[in-house]
Formats: C-alpha cells, sequence, structure tokens
C-alpha cells in the first residue's frame, strides 16, 4: 500500500461523515497532524503529496480566525476497491484484503472485488516479454504452503507443490502401482536387498543450472537423518556412497525389497547440495518442471523449467494465491480444480458441454484415539461404542459434497461401494455402559476443512450422552506444542500416494497422528510388522503384513474410520491434459490450452 493511499483512507476515517466528496470540510493543521498522527510539519508534506496526487483540494485559512478547508476527490468505497485490485495485479492478495479490512470497507465493497478477483483466476493467456504471450494458470488456496523442504512434508498440498519443483530418482504410477525411472535411469540390488544402487541421467540441470551429480543425491540422503518428519525412510540406511559422479549406491542394515518405492516418495525428493544454505529456501532449486520465480506470503508463482528433461511444460506460468480462510465462502471458484476458462461457476454448472473428472480419494477421514492421555477413550469398549453408533451413511446423506462412502479401512478398495456399515444402536449403548462412561468431556482436535463432520459427530454422541468438545486449530499449528497431547482424538483425512509407503509412513513418520497417538507398546509390534514387510519378496505376503496393521487398529478400536471422499472437477473443453494425480492434484506440467481462435 502506498503512503498517499493510506494517509487519505485515515483522513477518510477521521473525518467521517464529513467526507463528503466534492463538498469543502473544515479543517485544521492541528486536526491533520492528528488524524494522521505525524507532525504539523510532516502533515502539510502529506497534504501537498495528496494536492499533487489530486486526492484533495486544499485551501490554507491566512489570517487570525480564518480556517483551512478540505475537500475529498475519491469516492471511499470506489478507492478503496481500486487500491485493493492494484495490490492484487502485483500479487499482494493477503494485503488487498488487510486493506480492506482496516479501512471498515462495506459487506458490497468486499464482494464486489471478490467478484473482480474471481474473474482473475483460470487459465489465461497473458502477456509477457515482448510480443510473446504467456499461458498462465492462476488459482487461489485457502491455506498456505508451509513448507518446500521434502525433510519437513505432512501435508498433501504442500507434496504436490513439491512435485512440481523437484524429481526422484524413481517415479511411482500410482494407476499402474509400478515403479518407471526418473532422475536414475536404472536401478539394482544385491540379492539380499540390503544394497541398492542407482544411475543417475547425463545432462539433468536443477533450476539454478548445474548439472545433477551423485554427491547431491547422497547430500538429499544425508540430510533426513535425525529428528525429522521425513527421518524414517533412513531409518534403516547404513551410508550412503558415491560411484563416480552419476552412481549412488545405499546401503542398509536390513533387507528392504521396496526401497525403490521409497525413493520415489516426496521425502526423498532430490535438492541440490546448495540447499545447506539457509538462503536456497526464500526461492529453491530442484530440476522438476516448474522453477520458483517468486514466493511471498501472498503468493507463489511458477515458471516452466525450460531445459525439463522430461520435456518442457505446456503452461509457462503457474501463479497461486493465497487467500483469506474466511473469503472461501465469497469466491465463485474457491475450488483450485475449476479451471474457468473465461466463464462463471453458475455458467459451467448449466453448461453440459464442459467436461467432468470424477476420482476417489486415494485416503480416508478418520479419528485417531490418543493412548497416552487418561480419559474414557483408554477404554477399548467406549472406542468400539464409538464407531458402532456414529451412523456414517447419514453422516454422509446429511453433508453431501464430496463425502461418498463409510469408510472401513484406509484406502477405498473395489468392494468399499457394497460393504454394509457396521452399526449397532443398542450394542453400542452396552458397551458406553460397560465402559464406565459417565458424561466426562472428549476433545476432538481438528484442522482445516474438517468443521463440517466435526460438528456433525457432536451432534451424533449428543444423542448417546457422550460429551464432546471440539478444539479448532490450522495446518500450521497443529503440531505445536501441547495441541497433540491435549487432545482425545484426531479427526483427519489421509491420502495414500504410494502403496505400501504410505502406510508405514502413517507409523514410523515423526509427529504423525498415528505415530503419535498409538500406544508405545502396539507401536513396538507394528515396527516389527514393518520390518517383515520390507523384507519379503511376495507382493502378496507385504499386503497381508500390512493388512494385520490395520485389521488390529480397527479391531481394538484404536482407529474409527469414518468416510471416503470423491474428487471432481468440471473442465472447459478447451482445456487438455487435466488428469488427478495420486494426490488428487492437478499436475501442472500437462495442461494445455486448445486455442479457439
Amino acid at each position: 500500500m502506498s503512503l498517499s493511499t493510506e494517509k487519505y483512507l485515515m483522513l477518510l476515517n477521521h473525518f467521517g461523515n464529513r467526507a463528503i466528496v466534492g463538498q469543502e470540510a473544515e479543517a485544521t493543521i492541528e486536526e491533520m497532524s492528528g488524524a494522521l498522527y505525524c507532525t504539523s510539519r510532516n502533515a502539510k508534506i502529506v497534504i501537498r503529496r495528496l494536492v499533487e496526487e489530486r486526492l484533495i483540494q486544499w485551501r490554507s485559512g491566512r489570517g487570525r480566525g480564518n480556517v483551512s478547508r478540505i475537500v475529498f476527490l475519491a469516492e471511499k468505497e470506489p478507492f478503496l476497491v481500486e487500491r485493493a485490485q492494484e495490490m492484487a495485479r502485483k500479487g499482494e492478495y493477503k494485503q488487498a484484503f488487510e486493506l480492506l479490512h482496516e479501512f471498515g470497507a462495506e459487506s458490497t465493497t468486499v464482494d464486489r472485488f471478490i467478484m473482480w478477483l474471481n474473474d482473475q483466476f483460470g487459465y489465461q493467456s497473458e502477456p509477457a516479454q515482448g510480443d510473446e504471450m504467456a499461458d498462465t494458470l492462476r488459482f487461489p488456496m485457502f491455506e498456505p504452503i508451509l513448507t518446500l523442504d521434502p525433510k519437513q512434508v505432512y501435508f498433501s498440498v504442500d507434496a504436490h507443490m513439491m512435485r512440481q519443483l523437484y524429481d526422484r530418482l524413481v517415479e511411482y504410477d500410482a494407476s499402474t502401482g509400478t515403479l518407471t525411472p526418473g532422475l536414475a535411469h536404472y536401478w539394482e540390488s544385491n540379492p539380499e536387498a540390503t544394497e541398492w544402487t542407482f544411475y543417475l541421467r547425463k545432462g539433468v540441470r536443477f533450476h539454478h543450472g548445474r548439472e545433477l551429480q551423485a554427491e547431491d543425491v547422497r547430500f538429499t540422503f544425508e540430510r533426513l537423518r535425525g529428528n525429522q518428519p521425513s527421518s524414517w525412510l533412513v531409518r534403516t540406511v547404513k551410508d550412503v556412497i558415491c560411484v563416480g559422479s552419476r552412481g549412488v549406491r545405499v546401503r542398509l542394515n536390513q533387507p528392504n525389497v521396496i526401497f525403490p518405492r521409497f525413493a520415489s516418495s516426496n521425502g526423498m525428493s532430490i535438492l541440490p547440495r546448495e540447499a545447506e544454505d539457509e538462503a536456497f529456501w526464500s526461492k529453491p532449486s530442484g530440476t522438476g518442471p516448474f522453477r520458483v520465480t517468486s514466493l511471498t506470503n501472498d503468493h507463489c508463482e511458477l515458471a516452466a523449467h525450460r531445459e525439463y528433461y522430461r520435456g518442457r511444460a505446456h503452461l509457462d506460468r503457474v501463479v497461486i494465491a493465497f487467500m483469506p480462510k474466511e473469503t472461501a465462502k465469497h469466491s465463485e471458484n474457491a475450488e483450485w480444480r475449476q479451471l474457468l476458462h473465461g466463464k462463471k461457476l453458475y455458467d459451467r454448472r448449466q453448461n453440459d458441454s464442459w467436461d467432468k473428472i470424477e476420482a476417489l480419494c486415494r485416503g480416508s477421514m478418520l479419528m485417531m484415539w490418543n493412548s497416552s492421555k487418561d480419559g474414557p477413550q483408554q477404554s477399548m469398549d467406549f472406542r468400539r461404542a464409538f464407531g458402532l453408533f456414529l451412523n456414517r451413511k447419514q453422516m454422509i446423506r446429511d453433508l453431501g459434497e464430496d463425502r461418498i462412502y463409510p469408510a472401513r479401512g484406509f484406502r477405498p478398495t473395489l468392494q468399499t461401494p457394497y460393504l454394509n456399515e457396521e452399526m449397532d444402536e443398542r450394542e453400542a449403548r452396552r458397551l458406553l455402559l460397560k465402559s464406565g462412561y459417565n458424561g466426562e468431556e472428549i476433545v476432538i482436535s481438528t484442522y482445516g476443512s474438517n468443521s463440517s463432520d466435526a460438528h456433525w459427530i457432536e451432534r451424533r454422541c449428543a444423542d448417546f450422552g457422550v460429551n464432546i468438545k471440539l478444539h479448532f486449530t490450522t495446518h500450521a499449528s497443529i503440531r505445536k506444542e501441547g495441541v497433540l497431547p491435549s487432545a482425545d482424538a484426531m479427526l483427519f483425512c489421509l491420502v495414500f500416494a504410494v502403496e505400501d509407503v504410505c502406510e508405514i509412513e502413517n507409523y514410523e513418520q515423526n509427529g504423525n497422528f498415528l505415530k503419535e497417538h498409538l500406544h508405545p507398546d502396539i507401536g513396538e509390534w507394528v515396527k516389527r510388522q514393518i520390518d517383515k514387510t520390507l523384507a519379503a519378496p511376495d507382493p502378496a505376503v507385504r499386503r497381508q503384513l500390512l493388512d494385520a496393521i490395520e485389521d488390529r487398529l480397527r479391531e481394538e478400536a484404536h482407529v474409527t474410520f469414518v468416510l471416503h471422499k470423491k474428487l471432481n472437477m468440471y473442465i472447459h473443453p478447451t482445456v487438455k491434459g487435466v488428469g488427478l494425480n495420486s494426490l488428487g492434484w492437478i499436475d501442472f506440467k500437462d495442461i494445455w490450452l486448445e486455442k479457439c481462435d
């Protein structure tokens, strides 16, 4: 916000009903300095500037008894909208909303600004350098990107952004369940699966220009050690050895037949060794299809990596606007998945020519009970009762939207649409009585978009005399000290991007809700099951071992599975190459616009 903008608005607010555009109002230098919170000398400087910029007229009263007069030349509400639009054009989205709120914009003014902002989102060709046009995707996000550091990743939105910036040694194809070459064109292991060697492609360059070398891979793996969210990936890594400039040998303390799948996870995204410098993270560099050109509290701007080894992206730019969360309900295309090509959301819904893409989310909403805190949740009977009276189908009918099936496990299966919900209200009441529950308060913590689900669960529990207290937090604060230990249960959603590996992550990742709330004895048993899984060459045996973990968590009600969600979006026919990846996002690299002119 410019100084003149701020000072003009301060004066408008001070004069209030006297600030009628085009009409004189009496004023003194003393009053002006008070309104501007400055000295009389500085007030005169501000007045001269506002006059020069034709925001006010000023007639100085000369002589004793002659009062100065001010004329305001710009209406407050249009002026606020114009200034907010200027800020938004520069990527200062949050500041634009702060401006509107700080100076008391009317609700209709905020709505008008949001309507204008909606038209700025979508897929458009915009002027770039010279006569060039840049194909740009611009969309809002109502949760911030918390980190672009792979060793710190928890949430799918951060993981998705990392997939645009970085690459991994190998890539996992969720549609086929197979691995494909990434930065490594070939990999092999010894018969015991305790030593894996990866061979790097030639000529792969980071965004800052340097060629990828084996030392970068070694650096990436080594920096994961310690008390980090992604340190579980290297729990069994003994050492990492560079074999020339393009070979990397990873030696393990125990067998891991699926280690290449570990290497395909976001936590193992390959970084340049320059990442050890703190300044690196203001504009991180990878080998991925897009590079960061601007990263602020208001927006993240990406540009195509022209030398990307898998082929240049069709998009030239991606601009992500970080919007205040409270504006989501006002935004006509609040969903980032709506690639609106010059149309409003209501037009899209009335137009049969729009293409619809729908998929079942690879994960579930669930509740994890805290075994480390005293309370009714320590009773298996209480936890089982909760699962039996929940009535997930009614929850889906009442709340609708993207909720589709009751959940029986972490992942939906082919049988999920046909399974009957385990619900027995009579048995639930019997178990509640048996558990000794006597109306004690149960604290359920959650965050993000789960508030409707949490409130529904609260109402349902009240029907059975279960006293629920909801605690709402944010993605950024959920893992701050005191939040997890104080909750009796966590309500959250999981997304499984890589089969097997994501399940293991739930049990081993530091800060993961399942790991943090799981009883230590069960945690040790789970770890032994995982070690057996990693050593099992037969995929069917690995599946059986992991399913045994899930079965025990369900049977002993350490986890209450709630529901599965679907992902859907409507795409204008001219927007091509759109599909949902394993994280439920659109890979920006593949999108392109069919020219209609």
